[in-house]
């Protein structure tokens, strides 16, 4: 498999220092998580991707032999380093198996690549200077989209998302941005650690009513 350039896919230049790994990994995950783009059949490719470059710039004995052997740092670090290695792949099990990642050229990035990632700060973007530590997320966000009906009432809903299907109940009264919280649900860390699911519940408000339902609104509202 070619070659794939770690920084490019975090956004960021080569020489970011190694406390801003993590800050930088929080803000793309915001950017490319699944949930946020529903309709984009590449979405979990991308978001898989991001999470192999974190895991490997996040480590700096990991990142060092990447910085220093490129497409062979996985075979550097079974044999604990080697000079003068050519070509090669890195290694089956990967889950981009069968994608073309080729750097060619002037160092662009392939076809897929860019159709993958777009224009979405692909240029190494600029060098963040803050020295605070982000912790990666605990937590995934969902929206669920109910009525007003059902807000006001109460009722069930199913909601897909891309850890799956949910069963939820909606209490009556239920308030826009009003969040439920799913433990474990929401898909797993870098480090294998679950995620919670945060369900916020949207109220889509009816654009048109019948008379019969301004007449009821206008009865209720005089008590």
């Amino acid at each position: 498999m070619a070659f794939i350039d770690y920084y490019k896919v975090m956004g960021i230049p080569k020489d970011t220092p190694q406390k801003d790994i993590r800050t930088a990994y929080r803000k793309r995950s915001k950017q490319f998580h699944p949930d946020l783009h529903p309709d984009d059949p590449k979405a979990k490719a991308k978001f898989q991707m991001l999470n192999e470059a974190y895991e490997v710039l996040n480590d700096p004995e990991k990142r060092s032999k990447y910085d220093q052997y490129g497409e062979n740092w996985k075979q550097a670090e079974q044999f604990g380093g080697f000079g003068g290695f050519g070509g090669g792949n890195t290694g089956g099990g990967s889950p981009f198996d069968g994608f073309s990642f080729n750097m060619g050229g002037g160092g662009g990035m392939s076809d897929f690549f860019q159709e993958l990632f777009g224009s979405m700060g692909m240029g190494g973007g600029r060098r963040r200077t803050s020295a605070r530590r982000s912790a990666e997320p605990s937590e995934t966000e969902a929206h669920a989209q109910i009525d007003v009906w059902t807000a006001m009432l109460g009722g069930e809903l199913i909601l897909s998302t891309s850890f799956g299907k949910f069963k939820l109940k909606v209490a009556p009264g239920t308030q826009p941005g009003k969040k439920v919280r799913l433990k474990g649900k929401g898909g797993t860390k870098s480090d294998g650690t679950p995620k919670d699911l945060i369900i916020v519940f949207d109220v889509k408000i009816p654009e048109t009513l019948t008379e019969h339902q301004k007449t009821l609104l206008e009865q209720a509202r005089r008590g």
